[in-house]
C-alpha cells in the first residue's frame, strides 16, 4: 500500500488511465443494478456510498434510484473525471479501510471492479460500520469472458514479458466465502448476467491502456503491448477484417446484508 492506503498499481496505474478508463470501461447490465436498488430498496429517501469509484462508471447508474449518491474514490485524476461525468454525485477523497463517512448513516455500500484492490478485513469493517442495521451491501465485477479465443488471446498479450495481472487474479476467488468469513453479513445472494459491449479496434486499444499495470509500464513498453494488442485486432482469425464486434463479459455481484451494523 502507498502512504496513502492505495495498492501502488492501482495508484501509479489508474493515476495514469482515468480518460482511457473513461473511454473504453464498460458499463453494467440494467439486470444486476436493478438487483443492487431493488436489494437496497434505493430510493429518494436512502444514501449510497459508491466506494473505489473510479469514473463513475456504476455510479451513474445509481443515480435515477432517487437516492442521495456519495462517489468515494483514493486517485484524484479518477475524481476529476468522475466529477465531470457524474455532476450529481457528492464525491469524496478516501478509501476503502478508511471511509470518510460517519458511523450508521448510508443505507447501502456499493463497490464495483475493486475490491480486489483492497485490504479486505479493514475494508468489510469500514463498510459494516457505516452501514446503518439491515442495510446493503454489493460487491461487481465484470468478468471477461475468456472461453472466447480472441478474448482469452487478448488477455494474455498483457501478461507478456515483465508484465504481471493483479487485476486478474480474483477470477477464481469466492468472494460469498469472504464476505461470511468476515463475519459481518448476513447469508449472501449471487446475481449473474452474460452480456456483451459493442467494440471497435480503438475501443480495444483504449480498454488495454485503462489496465493499471500496463497503464504503468514506461511509454515504450506501454507502446509495445498496446501495438500487440492493434496487431491482434487486424490479424485474429475471429476478427480479421471487422469493423465492429462484440467484448463478452460476465457480471457478478453479490449481495448481502450487515448484522447490526457491527
Amino acid at each position: 500500500m502507498t502512504a496513502d492506503g492505495i495498492h501502488p498499481a492501482a495508484a501509479d496505474g489508474f493515476g495514469q488511465a482515468a480518460d482511457a478508463y473513461e473511454a473504453a470501461r464498460p458499463s453494467y447490465p440494467s439486470a444486476v443494478v436493478e438487483a443492487i436498488v431493488q436489494r437496497a430498496a434505493l430510493a429518494p429517501d436512502r444514501v449510497v456510498a459508491d466506494v473505489a469509484a473510479g469514473t463513475g462508471k456504476l455510479t451513474r447508474l445509481l443515480v435515477p434510484s432517487g437516492a442521495a449518491v456519495l462517489a468515494v474514490e483514493p486517485v484524484a485524476a479518477m475524481r476529476e473525471a468522475l466529477a465531470a461525468a457524474v455532476p450529481s454525485a457528492t464525491v469524496l477523497d478516501g478509501t476503502a479501510e478508511a471511509l470518510p463517512l460517519a458511523d450508521a448513516t448510508v443505507d447501502a455500500v456499493t463497490v464495483a471492479q475493486a475490491f480486489h484492490w483492497f485490504d479486505q478485513p479493514a475494508a468489510l469493517a469500514e463498510t459494516a460500520r457505516v452501514l446503518r442495521p439491515g442495510s446493503t451491501l454489493a460487491l461487481l465485477w465484470n468478468l471477461r469472458d475468456t472461453s472466447v479465443p480472441w478474448v482469452r488471446d487478448w488477455g494474455d498479450l498483457l501478461v507478456d514479458g515483465d508484465l504481471d495481472r493483479p487485476y486478474e487474479w480474483y477470477y477464481g476467488v469466492d468472494y460469498a466465502a469472504v464476505i461470511d468469513a468476515s463475519g459481518r453479513f448476513g447469508p449472501v445472494e449471487v446475481v449473474e448476467a452474460a452480456w456483451a459491449q459493442p467494440v471497435d479496434e480503438e475501443l480495444v486499444m483504449a480498454r488495454a491502456a485503462s489496465v493499471s499495470v500496463v497503464a504503468a509500464l514506461d511509454a515504450p513498453a506501454r507502446a509495445e503491448v498496446l501495438d500487440r494488442v492493434r496487431d491482434l485486432c487486424r490479424t485474429h482469425p475471429d476478427l480479421v477484417g471487422r469493423a465492429r464486434w462484440d467484448f463478452p463479459y460476465r457480471t457478478v455481484a453479490y449481495l448481502a446484508t450487515v448484522r447490526h451494523g457491527r
